[in-house]
């Protein structure tokens, strides 16, 4: 075990210090621990790292083509939600924590616009016009992970939604598709029992 680390390590300073000077880099690694992953992206973004003690086991990553600083980062994201972990931006360092836990350890910075994507942590409260948002809620609830959190709050009609950037823009997509007004017309006709013969 301790060795394959180690190769890990030495083909990962091999590839890294083929690209540094061009700025850009490519992730070859092969059943190492995690945290050499994240090592390995705090280098190449220049990022600061919290860690939760629960963050553990190995991973494999191999990139066929040099990649940018944010590049790599978006394929950290990546790998942290395959493995069930998520990075939540929080000041100046970014805290890796289980994907159980990325509801209650956001911060302000998730709350920005649409614009955002990929696997990155986003918060959305979405104004809900021509349906009932506990209706919506009810409608989405089986189309999020376990970990992620969607409410209603009916005093002002509106959702939250906290999940992945990626999979929160697409519920929003669907609400705004859902939140429309009817363009059906109701007619109301009174039902009336027939005089029985005389």
């Amino acid at each position: 075990m301790y060795m394959r680390f180690l190769a890990g390590l030495v083909l990962l300073a091999c590839s890294w210090h083929a690209l540094a000077e061009k700025d850009e880099f490519t992730l070859n690694l092969k059943d190492v621990d995690i945290h050499t992953l994240i090592e390995t992206v705090a280098d190449a973004t220049g990022k600061n790292f919290i860690v939760d003690p629960r963050i553990t086991g190995n991973i494999s990553v191999v990139t066929s083509t040099p990649m940018r600083a944010s590049q790599v980062y978006d394929v950290f994201l990546s790998i942290l939600k395959v493995h069930g972990y998520s990075a939540i931006p929080s000041g100046n360092v970014i805290k890796i924590v289980p994907n159980t836990n990325a509801k209650q350890d956001g911060n302000d910075s998730e709350l920005r616009s649409s614009s955002q994507k990929g696997d990155e942590q986003l918060t959305r409260i979405i104004q809900v016009h021509h349906v009932s948002s506990t209706l919506i809620v009810q409608t989405l609830q089986p189309l999020m992970p376990q970990y992620a959190f969607i409410a209603a709050v009916p005093d002002s009609n509106t959702v939250i939604l906290s999940d992945t950037a990626d999979n929160v823009n697409r519920l929003a997509s669907i609400v705004k598709q859902i939140d429309k007004v009817s363009d059906q017309t109701i007619e109301i006709i009174n039902l009336s029992t027939p005089a029985p013969p005389s």
